[in-house]
C-alpha cells in the first residue's frame, strides 16, 4: 500500500513516475514493481498512461487519486517537516523529493540525558526536582516540577508542567534547565486547563488594502469571505499555545504600529487573558 500511495503522489505532484524510482525507494526489485503498477492500474484503469518514449507513467486527463485527496497545505507541512530526512526517506513519505529548506531554528545546548529524563517523566507521569536559571532572578532555583508536554515555538523548544515554585503550570525553556532529577509526584495536580481547553482567534484583514492585494492576502492566510463580504479565518489553538501563535503572526494590537502586517485580530480582547503578561503595554 506505501508503494501503492508513493506511485499516485509521485504522479500527481511530479507528473511522471517509473518503475525504477519506485525500485529504488522501496529496495524492491523491478518485478515486485511491475506487480505494483499492475495492481494500480487494475485499482485506477483511467489514471496512468505509459509514455514509451521517456518510459515512464504519467496521469491522464482524467486522473482522479484513488487515495483520499490530500490538502495542499498537509502536503506543504509535510514536505516542511521532511527536510532533514536522506532523500530516500523523504521519498517513501512523499513519493517525491522536490529541493526545499527551511528557516533553521538557532541550535540549542540541551544535554540528550537532561532530554531523556524530562521525556520519561512525561511518559510516565512523574515528576523531576530540577534546577532552573530564570531570567527574573539572578541565581539558579531549585524547584519541584511535574512536566506533561513539549512546546516548539518555531524558534525555542519549552516543557509545560506543574512548576511547584509558582504552585501553577508554566513553560520552561528546556536549555535554562541546569539539571533534572527524577521523583514520585507525591500529589495529585490540578488539571491543565489551558492546555487541553482551546480559544478562538478570529483573524481578518487590515483595513486600506486593494480589492487585489485583499484577495491574495485572504487566499495566503486560508481566509474565507463572510457574509457581510469580509475576509476572515478562525483558528482554534490551545489556550497555552496563544502568545506564541500572537508571536509568530505578529497579531498583537502593538504589532500593527509602524510594521506592515496585513493580518490583524478581531477579537484580541476576549483572548488577552490567555497572553503572556506585559505583551501588551
Amino acid at each position: 500500500m506505501r508503494r501503492l500511495l508513493f506511485i499516485e503522489r509521485a504522479v500527481l505532484w511530479t507528473g511522471q513516475v517509473g518503475r525504477r524510482a519506485v525500485a529504488t525507494t522501496f529496495d524492491v526489485s523491478i518485478s515486485h514493481v511491475t506487480s505494483d503498477f499492475h495492481r494500480y492500474r487494475e485499482m485506477a484503469p483511467r489514471n496512468l498512461s505509459y509514455d514509451v518514449a521517456e518510459k515512464c507513467f504519467r496521469p491522464t486527463d482524467a486522473f482522479k487519486p484513488l487515495f483520499e485527496a490530500e490538502d495542499p497545505a498537509s502536503i506543504l507541512s509535510m514536505i516542511a517537516a521532511s527536510v532533514t530526512l536522506p532523500s530516500q526517506d523523504r521519498g517513501r513519505l512523499l513519493g517525491f523529493t522536490p529541493s526545499v529548506d527551511v528557516v533553521q531554528a538557532l541550535p540549542a545546548a540541551i544535554d540528550q540525558p537532561l532530554l531523556v529524563t524530562v521525556c520519561r517523566a512525561i511518559t510516565a507521569g512523574t515528576a523531576l526536582d530540577i534546577n532552573y536559571q530564570s531570567m527574573v532572578t539572578p541565581e539558579a532555583t531549585e524547584r519541584f516540577f511535574a512536566p506533561h508536554a513539549l512546546i516548539f515555538t518555531g524558534q525555542r523548544w519549552l516543557v509545560r508542567g506543574w512548576d511547584g515554585r509558582h504552585q501553577a503550570y508554566r513553560d520552561l525553556a528546556l536549555a535554562r534547565i541546569l539539571s533534572a532529577a527524577s521523583r514520585e509526584a507525591g500529589q495529585r495536580l490540578p488539571r491543565d486547563d489551558q492546555w487541553h481547553d482551546r480559544a478562538a482567534l478570529e483573524i481578518s484583514l487590515i483595513d486600506g488594502l486593494s480589492p487585489g492585494q485583499m484577495e491574495v492576502t485572504a487566499r495566503e492566510f486560508g481566509m474565507s469571505r463572510k457574509p457581510d463580504r469580509s475576509f476572515a479565518v478562525r483558528i482554534e489553538p490551545r489556550q497555552a499555545m496563544i502568545p506564541y501563535v500572537l508571536d509568530h503572526l505578529r497579531l498583537r494590537p502593538a504589532d500593527h504600529a509602524g510594521q506592515a502586517v496585513p493580518i490583524r485580530l478581531r477579537n484580541y480582547d476576549t483572548v488577552r487573558e490567555f497572553d503572556r503578561p506585559g505583551a501588551v503595554g
